[in-house]
């Protein structure tokens, strides 16, 4: 490997690929706990773990645990960084031991800009060159966090296939952070104001622009996705990517948004619909479609760009599709579902449930919403359903339980002013996310529109310690053995719709 002995990350030759750092509430607690430890006018460092995924345009890389310090560790005696061989020795075994990439985390004086000093420079040719010998194949890692003006900023560069990658964003799970590309500011970008005046004037301008430069990811562009959808065009989001596998029909009409007669007469894919309405709302939102699902490998390169990801297809495979992303690759996600229910005629439950996937919280495995004879049949091809239901209504006749066969899943279609709602709700939640301005106050919440009070329930729940959610936070492609769910065979390729 050949790595050049004087590295600046100036360098004119950078690669364009973009860099993208995702870190959980837990391991960020951690990392500023340590590196902070001589604030204001000292630095202090860590070694830590990575996950990773490389995608067509972009590599991810994950925290996934911090290496902290113990006596002895770093030179307590000089302001900058001095790490003991020790300890680099200790980082290296260990790697041979796990499936991780390995980086240094260190902190500039306060007020200091995140620019690489040529101390660092040295510093990250020699880990790049040491690593590669314990830790073929991976990536190493090298960040830098300061804080300036009281706001925390980050800058970074990745060595990965004999090149160096630049920062470019960081998504701190609901935390704030701005990454400075290169240690340097971020420039300011022009906003309509005037267009976003009302949101602005209720949130303020700094959360505007967070928000135009946030990307929000919706599975499902139905009902309560097209709602979501739209929602967040108007509030002013930046990128949009958009995932649906299904074609608009009659039925449809009443209740997604952006759609009408002609689209169900042509079958036009949802996808297509959604970005159509995003575009006549704002065409300078950059709108990502995909015809397809989560969890299938086109879809899942451009969804763990996202820094947050609604679920609207009210359907149990793509809840754990959420939640492997929540733990595997530290994409908050919140899922949403509607449910009518009814008796005699009468409709006596009109049910809203919005769950929210943290890297640290339970997955839908833990929180006991999946059914493993659900999961089974909307996994199955058309063909095997057939065949399914045919054998169940042949055992009815026998006088046979048909469930073995086939199980029916009743409730009462939802319309449109109730999935509209929701849609509205859970953009929202993810407006307060993306711009730090509030929080979910729930873990998994239940609503009743037609019971007396609504009938609101929260349902916190714990992980379960043996689940691979709580074993393998972080690790992304390196936990792909443990991932919860997989694409079946049968579903056609994803495609991307420009």
């Amino acid at each position: 490997m050949a790595i050049s002995n004087k590295l600046r990350i100036d360098d004119q030759d950078a690669p364009r690929q973009r860099l993208i750092l995702r870190v959980a509430h837990p391991e960020f607690d951690t990392l500023k706990s340590i590196v902070f430890r001589r604030y204001p006018e000292w630095e202090w460092a860590t070694f830590a773990r990575f996950g990773w995924r490389e995608t067509p345009n972009a590599l991810v890389i994950t925290l996934a645990a911090i290496d902290g310090p113990t006596s002895g560790d770093l030179n307590e005696r000089v302001g900058h960084v001095a790490i003991d061989e020790q300890y680099t020795l200790r980082m290296a075994l260990n790697a041979e031991k796990h499936r991780l990439a390995v980086g240094v985390i260190h902190s500039h004086p306060e007020g200091g800009a995140p620019f690489p000093s040529r101390i660092d420079d040295d510093m990250d040719t020699y880990y790049a060159r040491y690593f590669s010998d314990f830790a073929q194949g991976r990536p190493y890692i090298s960040l830098i966090l300061s804080v300036i003006e009281g706001k925390l900023v980050i800058s970074g560069r990745v060595f990965w296939q004999d090149r160096w990658l630049i920062l470019d964003h960081t998504t701190a799970e609901r935390m704030e952070i701005e990454t400075w590309v290169g240690g340097r500011p971020p420039a300011s970008k022009n906003l309509e104001l005037d267009r976003a005046a009302r949101f602005a004037s209720a949130f303020g301008e700094q959360a505007l622009r967070r928000l135009r430069g946030a990307t929000a990811a919706v599975i499902g562009a139905g009902g309560t996705g097209s709602v979501a959808i739209e929602v967040l065009a108007r509030a002013g989001i930046g990128r949009l990517i958009i995932v649906d596998p299904d074609e608009i029909d009659r039925s449809n009409l009443e209740r997604v948004h952006g759609s009408y007669p002609e689209d169900a007469s042509k079958r036009t894919p949802k996808v297509i619909v959604a970005s159509r309405h995003v575009r006549a709302i704002d065409p300078t939102i950059t709108v990502e479609g995909l015809i397809g699902r989560l969890p299938q490998k086109e879809v899942l390169d451009t969804v763990v760009t996202a820094d947050v990801v609604l679920g609207c297809t009210d359907q149990q495979h793509s809840r754990l599709a959420l939640s492997d992303l929540a733990f595997r690759y530290l994409v908050p996600s919140i899922d949403c579902g509607v449910v009518m229910e009814g008796k005699d005629g009468k409709v006596t439950g009109q049910v809203a449930q919005f769950v929210r996937f943290l890297a640290a919280g339970p997955c839908a495995l833990c929180r006991d919403m999946i059914t493993s004879e659900v999961i089974k049949q909307e996994l199955m091809s058309e063909k095997e359903r057939a065949q399914r239901r045919l054998a169940a209504d042949e055992a009815r006749k026998r006088g046979e339980n048909p469930n073995p066969y086939w199980q029916n899943q009743p409730q009462i279609n939802t319309v449109g002013y109730l999935t509209t709602t929701v849609g509205g709700m859970i953009a929202g939640y993810a407006i307060g996310w993306l711009t730090n301005r509030f929080d979910t106050p729930f873990e998994r919440l239940q609503m009743n529109f037609v019971a007396k009070y609504l009938d609101v329930t929260d349902l916190p729940q714990k992980q379960r310690s043996t689940c691979a959610c709580a074993r393998f936070r972080g690790w992304a492609d390196q936990a792909n053995a443990d991932s919860l769910i997989s694409a079946p065979d049968h579903w056609l390729p994803a495609t991307k719709v420009v």
